[in-house]
């Protein structure tokens, strides 16, 4: 579904990404994991084509990533980068205009998506006072508005409360058993745990990539 091959992208004097290569098999929830500044957000605006880079080949659906269409892959960034004068209904509304999608259309897709993430008694509430669980629930629907068949989620639950954390897995899970192809990145171990497969990376650089046992077969300590 993904295939990354010879990553490279630097600014300045930090190597961002280094030789990066795996592969995102469909149907799948991939986990890449790493610290602050290990390059993950990098990796993921690189394979949404936001981010050029300096090296390096990245294939979605059997395409080149540039000629994806773009309501094909939903993306979800780190930071909450919806509006919060508008209200719920109003942010996916908005959104569903950026992809040329009428309304009249888009608003069923929208009030089903309320309904999953449960959201639909808080449609009329301007996003600026929702909780951070709510608003990464919000960014989640928006990203959805489309119907993606590939979802990437940078650090989507990033700062907020555990039972806002697992609720937004649950909600992932049920994405993922539609058919959703899920790659999601996180600084939780814990979460880590949760994906089929998981990329780990630091420093620009993939250090392993295996299934959560696998990984700790692989990996001596705690």
């Amino acid at each position: 579904m993904i295939y990354c091959e010879n990553l490279h992208k630097r600014f300045a004097d930090i190597q961002a990404l280094k030789n990066v290569s795996f592969r995102v098999d469909k149907g799948i929830i991939f986990g890449v994991v790493g610290p602050d500044g290990a390059g993950k957000t990098t990796l993921f605006r690189a394979i949404c084509n936001l981010l050029k880079l300096d090296a390096g080949f990245i294939q979605i659906m059997n395409q080149d990533a540039a000629s994806v269409r773009r309501e094909q892959i939903g993306y979800m960034p780190q930071n909450f980068s919806l509006y919060g004068d508008l209200s719920v209904r109003e942010n996916l509304r908005f959104f569903s205009a950026l992809y040329g999608i009428e309304w009249k259309t888009a608003q069923k897709r929208a009030l089903e998506l309320l309904t999953f993430t449960r959201l639909h008694s808080f449609q009329d509430r301007l996003a600026s006072q929702l909780s951070g669980g709510m608003k990464q629930k919000l960014a989640l629907a928006s990203a959805l508005i489309t119907g993606p068949r590939v979802l990437l989620l940078d650090e989507p639950t990033f700062g907020v409360d555990p039972e806002s954390r697992q609720e937004f897995w649950q909600l992932l899970y049920a994405l993922n058993q539609e058919g959703v192809t899920i790659m999601v990145s996180t600084p939780y171990m814990d979460e880590a745990e949760l994906c089929h497969q998981v990329a780990l990376i630091n420093q620009g650089e993939l250090v392993a990539c295996d299934s959560p046992a696998g990984l700790k077969r692989n990996l001596r300590g705690r």
